[in-house]
């Protein structure tokens, strides 16, 4: 196939974070298994990746496939019915049931060893448990002191101690492991799916330090770490419609900031700087979920699929080799299958050592997102203003282009939401265009009106922030498609999502004594 190389647009950093679509990825789709049968619920570490293998009613298995060598073999389940794996490294864990459901793990390095149980206990009920260096996590239902409430534990490997993160009357669940195994996120649930926030344990020199970190608007779910965030869904009602958006905020705690898209997202993953996350994409004949990645860095917006099918379970991994890997579920043929998409990780960018002047940037704007264009012409009555809904954060430019395809306006004036950012005296027959340097709050409605001589008229350009050029790819990468930013709305950093105030609690380390050795 012939080689490709395309350009990545990339913001540079403001303090108030924005985000635009992004300019092509350039990549390679793989398969990691589309036999017969369903393959579902892929976890990816490097050029690993772990997945659910049904080839069989009523039987299931975890196996684990080489992205470089293609290689794919199964966990052996001796009897079990095995799901829902998690993956770091070459450390693999996952849920086994037999008369109940227990925690399992697994070590890609001894092929022919067995997967072990993790600190057995009589009765346990056990499952959706989380892998990050040398730290294991699960949620536990009926724990040892008792009470039905699901609780989340976490089991410290090289030490074999079993500690309790939580003990309340609260549904906890869907904890997920850092990377290095220092950082604990999940779900804590006043009952069911109501009341539910995010929750973080950060590991200290004598136990866990827990903490709060959303607050009371809104539903949160579905958490992901990388030990600096933590990434979930979350879901409030806005004049009257549910919204449900990608947020994320330190797991130290602060302020929270939530993407805000039309339409549904869910699941997200977040590896480096990258979240991925499935959006359900309305505009097209028949509505399904798409994968999307978001990049922290330049708050640039990107689409990996655009099927007629949805895709869903996405997980990314930004590997040590530098390439990002994203895998996903997707449903064809009447069964579930497990595919992805490579690519280099598009570089951040720096702005120019000396900003260049209002004036010079209307005349030569190069990559800035254009946000917003409207043309207004004066007639011999009162005119009407034209408007147009924009969004975006930093420093915009807007540009007056006096005269635009007509004579020159002798007055008028330009508004971003309910700021005058152009008034009818800086106007006249010998302006030939107005260069204004102007903060840009989220979304607004820019609208302009021509006045004075009838026929006058002129154009209004808004531009985003600035942008840059750089190559995603190097001359060793050969992608074979290309894939598409699209069109989303504000990222926003909102007061209703601040944490609350709370220090959290301590938990010791193994103090419900050390686990018996497998």
């Amino acid at each position: 196939m012939p080689r490709m190389l395309a350009p990545v647009l990339c913001l540079v950093p403001f303090l108030a974070l924005g985000q635009t679509p992004g300019a092509p990825l350039a990549g390679t789709t793989f398969v990691v298994n589309e036999a017969e049968g369903d393959q579902t619920d892929p976890r990816l570490s490097g050029t690993r990746a772990v997945y659910t293998n049904q080839a069989a009613r009523g039987s299931s298995e975890i196996r684990f496939h080489d992205l470089l060598t293609h290689a794919d073999a199964a966990i052996p389940t001796l009897g079990g019915y095995d799901a829902v794996a998690d993956l770091q490294g070459t450390q693999v864990v996952f849920t086994r049931t037999t008369s109940s459901s227990l925690v399992y793990g697994f070590d890609l390095s001894r092929p022919g060893a067995y997967a072990t149980e993790l600190a057995p206990r009589t009765g346990a009920d056990r499952r959706t448990p989380s892998v990050g260096g040398h730290t294991v996590a699960w949620q536990e239902l009926g724990a040892p002191t008792g009470g039905a409430a699901a609780e989340i534990f976490v089991y410290h490997r090289p030490s074999q101690a079993l500690t309790r993160l939580t003990e309340d009357t609260s549904v906890d669940r869907t904890p997920v492991v850092s990377e290095d195994g220092h950082t604990v996120v999940w779900a804590k649930c006043a009952s069911g799916s109501t009341g539910c926030d995010i929750w973080s344990a950060r590991e200290t020199d004598t136990g866990y330090q827990t903490r709060k970190l959303t607050g009371a608007e809104g539903e949160e779910s579905a958490p992901d770490t990388d030990g600096t965030w933590a990434v979930y869904v979350t879901r409030s009602t806005v004049d009257g419609v549910v919204e449900s958006d990608i947020g994320w905020t330190s797991v130290e705690g602060g302020p929270t900031y939530r993407l805000a898209l039309p339409g549904t997202d869910l699941n997200p993953s977040i590896s480096g700087p990258l979240i991925s996350f499935e959006h359900l994409d309305t505009t097209g004949e028949t509505p399904n979920y798409d994968v999307m990645v978001y990049d922290l860095r330049t708050r640039m917006l990107y689409r990996l699929t655009q099927t007629p099918t949805s895709e869903s379970q996405s997980d990314v991994s930004l590997g040590a080799d530098g390439l990002v890997r994203v895998a996903w579920t997707v449903r064809a043929g009447g069964s579930s299958n497990v595919l992805g998409y490579s690519f280099r990780l598009p570089q951040a960018c720096t702005p120019a050592p000396t900003p260049p002047s209002a004036e010079a940037l209307c005349a030569s704007p190069g990559t800035r997102q254009l946000l917003g264009v409207l043309r207004a012409q004066a007639s011999g009555d009162e005119s009407s203003p034209v408007s147009t809904e924009i969004s975006g954060q930093g420093t915009g430019i807007l540009c007056v282009d006096n005269g635009h395809q007509g004579p020159r306006a002798t007055g008028g004036s330009v508004w971003l939401g309910q700021g005058l950012a152009v008034a009818p005296a800086d106007f006249g027959e010998d302006v030939a265009g107005l260069a204004v340097l102007l903060p840009l709050q989220g979304r607004r409605s820019l609208a302009a009106q021509a006045e004075g001589e009838p026929g006058g008229t002129f154009r209004a350009r808004l531009y985003g922030p600035l942008q840059c050029d750089v190559a995603s790819q190097d001359d060793a990468f050969e992608p074979s498609e290309v894939r598409y930013g699209r069109e989303a709305t504000v990222l926003d950093a909102s007061p209703g999502f601040a944490p609350m105030p709370d220090e959290g609690t301590l938990v010791p380390r193994g103090y419900e004594g050390r686990a018996p050795r497998p």
